[in-house]
């Protein structure tokens, strides 16, 4: 019997792992429509950086619907003032990530792909799990460390695409 290798990437490629910190730490910045936008586009760059480096497959529809459901997330992130705390990123960031793997994956599947939906449930449930891992790590360990110095760099600026004040 062949051992299984083991996967520390914890379900998070260093894509989706820098699209995560970055939405985290930004997010609660931009008014609500702003953070829709600002979701769809970071998510969008995601798989447009790599087609534009030359990288083959990384635009389809999939990029459609992971960038309005990202978007979904940032407007929904950005209604919740995270004040900073471990506890409050990472109930943001599972919530997210519950809501972002239910609509990218058995519901985009079922409906896009016509895949069975009790199929693409039960496939879903390992890659969310590791999903909820490495997203619970980032908002555990990485955006309270430097939540801080994002918020006091953005509260500077004036811009109408930002809220003036975060609590």
């Amino acid at each position: 019997m062949a051992a299984i290798p083991l996967d520390f990437s914890l379900g998070i490629s260093w894509q989706f792992g820098a699209l995560a910190v970055i939405s985290l730490l930004l997010f609660p910045f931009f008014r609500g429509k702003y953070a829709f936008l600002a979701g769809a586009a970071a998510y969008s760059l995601v798989d447009i950086v790599p087609a534009l480096l030359g990288a083959t497959g990384t635009i389809g529809l999939w990029t459609l619907t992971g960038a309005l459901t990202w978007g979904l997330v940032g407007y929904i992130f950005s209604r919740n003032k995270p004040d900073g705390s471990p506890l409050n990123f990472a109930k943001l960031g599972l919530m997210s990530t519950l809501l972002f793997d239910a609509i990218t994956g058995p519901i985009a599947s079922t409906f896009i792909w016509g895949m069975p939906f009790s199929d693409s449930l039960i496939g879903q449930l390992p890659f969310t799990l590791k999903h909820l891992f490495g997203i619970g790590a980032i908002s555990i360990i990485l955006a309270p460390l430097l939540f801080p110095s994002v918020k006091k760099l953005l509260l500077e600026k004036k811009s109408f695409l930002l809220k003036p004040s975060v609590a």
